[in-house]
């Protein structure tokens, strides 16, 4: 597959004005004819002297006027945003409201009687349901019958589902704040696959920007702290840590193999992302119940956790048939949402977006946890995490700045190359039209 570099880098070593240029010179070179003249086979056409020097003075006001241009929008014009910088800007976006609602996941959990693994195959199997609805109206599967399927697809599904059910399964057996943490090295990952197999770019700005929003996530979920260090490495956590630790891994492949088959609609590619995370989920549920041990949820007054006299977690054997009514609907509610929601706008975004463009904008779904945990339940946030927010924030909106900016000047490039190729087109046509 050509990634999105190598297009571009294609396309600025053949541009337009260098073919152009090029069968000039071969044309000269290759000519015995007077060296007053030369001949377009092709066309029949003969130029003289004088058609040359009004060619060669055309090129030269074309790219005089290009570079006329170009100072002027650099000397402070105010210059509207060209199509490849919106498309930049979308995906940011998209990706930013994605990681806002993912966030939102802990919120609905405390008031769902249901184990998390369970939860997460309704995120991605409510997603299942609502698209199949709406391409069944809209005739959406004559669509992802004529897209061409390939492993890219299914793998990405797949990991969609493993990095969710994962990590639910992790926080029954480590600490959240080791759950939190090694899910959340998966962004990393998948700029360093991306950069070794995609060959995605990325500077010292984009790095700095990715730094920034990690170590903002480490302040934020509590790994580090003015007394240090909280990441627990007991032997008693390293099943649960591990658990985690791949979870981690499901999340960084997603993002990487998202990054394949950009030809594929999004739309479809969801589809196909929640058709096989749900059976991915659903399979590792059925593997945590009989292989590790019943399915089991914690009980909770007010979204509150509860602890019995020996600040154990109280849980209760879970039965999908007894599961309360408002357990129900807040499950409904969180799988449309934080789901259906979430991963829908993941897609399109992973579309748009590099691995590092994405992985500087994954971390706000931990401020948004944040901010829940602190309007909903009167938790506190600790001068760390204000910082760890705001560290985010600030590499997330750098993020955005610069890869903007860099869309804005490579699409400016294109544009006046077109622009220079029709001009001369339109010259050759002139000219030709005088020599006859």
């Amino acid at each position: 597959m050509t990634t999105e570099g190598e297009r571009q880098e294609n396309h600025d070593a053949v541009s337009p004005l260098s073919q152009f240029c090029d069968i000039i010179a071969n044309l000269f070179s290759a000519s015995n004819k007077n060296p007053l003249t030369f001949c377009f086979e092709e066309q029949s056409l003969r130029l003289d002297l004088c058609a040359r020097l009004r060619l060669g003075r055309t090129i030269l006001l074309i790219g005089e006027g290009a570079s006329n241009e170009a100072s002027s929008k650099s000397n402070g014009k105010r210059v509207p945003m060209n199509e490849r910088a919106k498309y930049k800007l979308i995906g940011f976006i998209m990706m930013f409201c994605s990681s806002s609602l993912m966030g939102g996941i802990g919120a609905f959990t405390r008031f769902i009687d249901a184990p998390g693994d369970f939860v997460s195959f309704w995120r991605n199997f409510a997603g299942l349901i609502a698209l199949t609805i709406i391409f069944l109206f809209i005739g959406g599967f004559k669509k992802v019958k004529a897209t061409r399927f390939s492993g890219m697809m299914l793998l990405s599904g797949i990991f969609l589902g493993l990095l969710s059910g994962l990590y639910c399964l992790s926080t029954q057996y480590t600490t959240l704040a080791n759950a939190s943490f090694l899910i959340y090295t998966g962004p990393i990952y998948s700029t360093i696959l991306a950069a070794i197999f995609l060959k995605e770019k990325i500077d010292w700005r984009g790095i700095l920007c990715i730094i920034a929003v990690v170590v903002g996530m480490l302040f934020i979920v509590g790994i580090v702290t003015p007394e240090g260090l909280t990441l627990d490495l007991d032997p008693t956590y390293t099943f649960g840590n591990a658990i985690a630790f791949a979870s981690g891994v499901a999340y960084g492949l997603y993002l990487f193999f998202s990054r394949y088959r950009e030809d594929c609609d999004s739309n479809v590619r969801s589809w196909w992302n929640f058709l096989f995370a749900s059976l991915a989920i659903l399979v590792l549920l059925l593997w945590h119940n009989f292989c590790l041990q019943p399915l089991s949820y914690t009980e909770k007054v007010n979204g509150v956790t509860q602890v019995d006299a020996a600040g154990q977690i109280i849980t209760h054997p879970w039965n999908l048939f007894t599961m309360p009514l408002d357990s129900w609907l807040w499950l409904i509610a969180a799988a449309l949402i934080t789901g259906f929601g979430a991963f829908y706008l993941l897609t399109h975004a992973t579309k748009r977006l590099k691995a590092g463009e994405l992985a500087a904008i994954s971390y706000q779904e931990t401020i948004m946890a944040s901010l829940l945990g602190l309007f909903m339940f009167g938790e506190t946030m600790t001068t760390f995490q204000i910082i760890g927010g705001a560290l985010i924030v600030c590499g997330g909106v750098a993020q955005i700045f610069f890869s903007t900016a860099a869309a804005s000047k490579q699409g400016e490039k294109i544009e006046k190359e077109e622009e220079i190729r029709e001009n001369l087109e339109a010259r050759l046509d002139q000219e030709q039209e005088r020599e006859r």
